[in-house]
Parts: C-alpha cells; structure tokens; sequence
C-alpha cells in the first residue's frame, strides 16, 4: 500500500510540470513569439522528460530498495529520475541554425524550422525592440 502511495505521490508531483503554459512550436507564419522559440522547445521538452524520468524513477526506485525502505525508496528515484530525464530531454533538442549561403538580417535573429498543418516551413525570425519574436 505505502509503494502505491509513493509511486502515485511522485506521479502527481511529476505531472504539475505539465500545468505550467509552454508555447506552441507549429505556428503559422505571422504569429508572434513571446520567447525564444528555441529555449521554449527546449523548456518544453526538459518537464517532459522530468515527469517521465520522475515516473520511471519512482518506480524503479521502490522495485530496487530494500524491504523496508520501497517509499523512500520510490521518492529518491523520483527524484533523481526526474532530474536526468529534465536533462535527458533539454539536450535532445537541437537549435538550427541558417542554412547554407543564407545569414542573419541582423543580429538579434534566429531561423526556424515549422511544421504547420501537415506543411514544413523555414523562415527566419527576429526580436523586436518589444521583445517579441517575429517573422521576417
């Protein structure tokens, strides 16, 4: 019973990093970014894989312990699943950067690669002097 309580306890925990509003990366053209596009996508997919690490974690982590000890057993591996799965999933995402012969408007730009209603989209982006990103 206490296993099953740690294990829905380090779920619940995990999944209150989906709560937080993370913007969309299929967007179409003319939208404007409030964020870096890319940090978001990478913000985005960090809580992903920190609920799922912290899930697989705590499951692990009460299968491994010892008799006695499967709840905290459950919340350290919670825990540090959650943390290499934040990491795991940051790292997964690469930032492109300007394709062959193209360059940068001027500084304070990004390229972006969409895909919007079944469609890829490449186009560049840049900040504006309110902070928001937008196409160019």
């Amino acid at each position: 019973m206490k296993t099953l309580m740690a294990i829905t306890a380090a779920a619940a925990v995990a999944a209150s990093g989906l709560a937080a509003p993370v913007a969309a990366s299929a967007q179409p053209r003319g939208v404007v970014y409030k964020a870096d596009p890319c940090r978001a996508e990478k913000k985005q997919a960090g809580a992903t894989g920190a609920v799922l690490g912290g899930i697989a974690g705590a499951v692990i982590g009460s299968q491994v312990a010892g008799r006695g000890a499967r709840t905290e057993g459950a919340v350290i591996g919670g825990v540090g699943g959650a943390v290499v799965g934040n990491q795991i999933g940051r790292h997964s995402v690469k930032c492109v950067g300007y394709p062959r012969g193209r360059h940068a408007s001027r500084s304070g730009c990004r390229w972006i690669n969409d895909r919007y209603q079944g469609r890829n989209y490449s186009y560049e982006i840049c900040r504006g002097r309110d902070g928001y990103w937008r196409p160019v």
